[in-house]
């Protein structure tokens, strides 16, 4: 895992093309992660980019599954740092750390390494943004599986954070979390 200092806005590509010149691929024409099953509304997450207002905190690079536990660490500092949690408490910090970390598993699981995770603010809300290599695939939310066959990280995101949400462009897929918080003086 490594601690990058360049950041990339979540919205500076949202002007029509990406740093290389590409345009960016609408996400509504991506298969979902389940390409032998057809995504419907209930299970398509909204393809949507979150605002351009929010400043880069931290950026990790991930490689593997095994550096997770180093990002929750890391994070969870970040975060006792950065921000003072909304009424949630020490409660709403883990749900960051929760969510970061189910998006990172699905990045490294479903995506191609590495996975990208930046930690941003805007004054009021935290934003995580989780990014791979993969824009082939659109992420799409667990349906009809028994508890204990995984796949519930997008239904998780979507019951902590306030709002959550995903891009492609030519560098791949990002898919994002906001949460209320505000910056630690």
């Amino acid at each position: 895992m490594t601690d990058e200092h360049e950041f990339t806005a979540p919205g500076s590509h949202d002007r029509g093309s990406s740093p290389g010149g590409h345009a960016p691929l609408s996400p509504a024409t991506l298969p979902p992660d389940d390409a032998l099953t057809h995504a419907t509304t209930d299970r398509a997450l909204p393809a949507t980019r979150p605002s351009a207002a929010y400043v880069p905190v931290r950026r990790w690079v991930l490689e593997e599954a095994h550096q997770l536990r180093g990002l929750r660490s890391d994070l969870r500092e970040q975060l006792a740092a950065s921000v003072v949690p909304s009424s949630g408490g020490e409660s709403s910090r883990d749900d960051v750390v929760l969510v970061t970390s189910e998006l990172a598993t699905n990045a490294l699981a479903h995506g191609r390494a590495p996975a990208q995770v930046q930690l941003l603010l805007d004054g009021q809300d935290v934003l995580v943004v989780v990014s791979d290599g993969d824009a082939t695939h659109a992420p799409s939310l667990a349906a009809d599986r028994e508890p204990g066959e995984g796949g519930f990280g997008l239904q998780i995101a979507r019951r902590l954070s306030s709002d959550v949400g995903w891009w492609a462009d030519a560098s791949g897929k990002h898919v994002w979390a906001t949460f209320a918080a505000q910056p630690a003086t």
